[in-house]
């Protein structure tokens, strides 16, 4: 009958299809339960794989066989037990493929996180690491032991003499002995700069990073801020139209309520494609294959501490950068000076004479050019290039005291612009807000003065944003000057 046609086939086709689907789901299990770097791109793939076998396997050993029965018997039947162990599997199976789907949803970042994640990721800091490699690789090349000759041949032959037998001869040329200390030193300075340039450049993608979090924020606040004024005005609209119907009040008022409540309308969506946008900018640091959300609560314990001063301006990562480039040019030109001396050649060969062995030569000599211009040019060159990045580093210093100095003074005033807008004009805002609505429902005031008191309380609110949001840039431009 049907049920033994259903049996054997399932008997017959249960092992190839559990066989290819475990294949399948045990190789993209690694990545749907990873968490490493790239783990954003891999887990959704893997999800998707995994949930897709499960379904299709599900599909033909289960579905399938009802339906058939169904089709050729008409009649319902029940589902087939399942035995504990194989629902145990099943159950595994699909909670690791709804973990998956969850973890490949939106996920909330924190300014922490943004940062950490950008230091993992970001390839001007891994090629910034590569740089630091590349410059210890190079330390070897300060030792220069010239060239190796290796040669044989005879002296004084002819005339009936058999002259002298050179069996084998070494000699070791252009031996630079006394440059080795200056080299040695030129590649240590470029390694430390190096690590001033990778230190540099975390400091610079720390701010931006920063920067572009604290400008996604705002402009999430500001939708927020829109999307909170916009219930008040859609009761305001409706109370308009029930005022209007029943010939409480004139046309002009409705009209006006829908234009101020069409238009809202209109600026939340633009708010919306900002903030959008702005969650993009920042992406380009975080390299999140996936869409997510900031979580905007954590931003003022990362602010600059308006009580702590430039101690010294060295912690600056621009003029520790430029104070290593500084010592580099003055190992150039330490360097370029070793050039005068002169390298030393060496040599021995073993000899025979008159075909009796045991005879040996060798030999010891300087070698130094006869003139001096190019050398010449090349230390005067390198001493003033020396000279340059002193004053180019003394010159980078005043622009850092001056910079700090000009915005440590605006984060001052600004952050009194703050306490305030904290202490009283928001507090008033609020307050302006409840009052006009609750006046309006009453009948105290008219539709226009409910505009303008609305209108007038959001634009504090809107202004406190703006403001707020220039305190953390200066807040992120100040850590970065003091090296924080």
């Amino acid at each position: 009958g049907i049920k033994e046609i259903i049996k054997k086939g399932s008997v017959r086709r249960i092992r190839p299809i559990l066989l290819t689907a475990s294949t399948d789901i045990l190789g993209f299990l690694p990545m749907a339960v990873s968490n490493s770097a790239g783990a954003e791109v891999q887990r959704p793939l893997a999800t998707v794989v995994i949930g897709g076998m499960l379904t299709s396997t599900l599909l033909t050993l289960i579905v399938l066989p009802i339906l058939y029965n169904r089709v050729e018997t008409g009649k319902k039947i029940k589902l087939p037990k399942i035995k504990p162990a194989v629902a145990m599997l099943l159950f595994l199976f699909l909670g690791i493929t709804f973990s998956g789907t969850l973890n490949a949803q939106k996920k909330v970042i924190t300014l922490k996180d943004a940062i950490e994640r950008a230091k993992e990721n970001y390839p001007s800091l891994k090629a910034a690491q590569l740089e630091i490699d590349k410059q210890k690789a190079l330390k070897n090349t300060s030792y220069d032991f010239g060239m190796t000759s290796l040669y044989t041949g005879k002296e004084e032959v002819g005339n009936g003499l058999v002259g002298i037998q050179n069996q084998i001869g070494i000699k070791q040329s252009d031996i630079d002995i006394f440059g080795i200390s200056s080299k040695k030193k030129l590649a240590k300075t470029r390694t430390e700069q190096a690590i001033a340039g990778k230190a540099l450049t975390e400091f610079s993608l720390t701010r931006n990073v920063r920067i572009a979090w604290y400008k996604a924020a705002y402009l999430k606040n500001q939708l927020l801020l829109l999307k909170q004024i916009d219930s008040l005005y859609e009761h305001f609209q409706k109370a308009a139209e029930i005022r209007y119907n029943t010939g409480q009040t004139s046309k002009i008022e409705y009209i006006s309520a829908l234009t101020k409540y069409k238009e809202l309308q209109v600026n939340i969506k633009t708010a919306e494609s900002n903030y959008k946008a702005s969650l993009t900018e920042l992406n380009q640091y975080l390299m999140l294959s996936n869409d997510f959300e900031i979580e905007t609560n954590d931003t003022e314990p990362d602010l600059f501490n308006i009580l702590s001063k430039l101690d010294s301006i060295n912690s600056n990562p621009v003029i520790n950068y430029f104070e290593k480039s500084t010592v580099v040019a003055k190992y150039l030109w330490k360097k370029e000076q070793a050039g005068y001396f002169p390298k030393i050649d060496v040599g021995y060969v073993k000899q025979s004479l008159g075909g009796v062995s045991g005879f040996y030569g060798w030999e010891v000599g300087i070698s130094a050019p006869l003139l001096f211009f190019e050398k010449s040019g090349r230390t005067k060159a390198s001493k003033l290039n020396y000279q340059i990045s002193q004053q180019q580093l003394l010159q980078k210093k005043l622009e850092v005291n001056t910079e700090y100095n000009r915005l440590i003074n605006s984060y001052t005033a600004l952050n009194e612009l703050i306490e305030y807008y904290k202490r009283e004009a928001l507090p008033l805002a609020n307050e302006q807000i409840k009052a006009s609505d609750l006046a309006y429902k009453l009948g105290s005031i008219d539709y226009v003065q409910f505009i303008q008191n609305i209108d007038a309380a959001v634009n504090t609110k809107q202004e406190f944003l703006k403001r707020q949001t220039e305190y953390f840039k200066l807040s992120a431009q100040l850590k970065y000057l003091a090296g924080q």
